[in-house]
């Protein structure tokens, strides 16, 4: 089972990369509501975990 640490990484980056694809698709395309799942996936993963606001810091300085 991963760590909360690395759920946290996994949910900043797959929010950054959310951002990056609305961004660079348009918000409404299929491609930026596929990385919105992804994200939306990973966040409930690490808050299923019991990622703090600490491990998310942790992960948006480090990833």
């Amino acid at each position: 089972m991963p760590s909360k640490q690395h759920l946290a990484a996994l949910a900043v980056t797959a929010g950054r990369d959310m951002v990056r694809t609305a961004e660079k698709h348009g918000i409404h395309s299929a491609a930026a509501r596929q990385a919105a799942a992804v994200a939306d996936r990973a966040a409930r993963a690490a808050e299923a975990a019991g990622c703090t606001a600490a491990d998310y810091a942790h992960a948006r300085r480090t990833h």
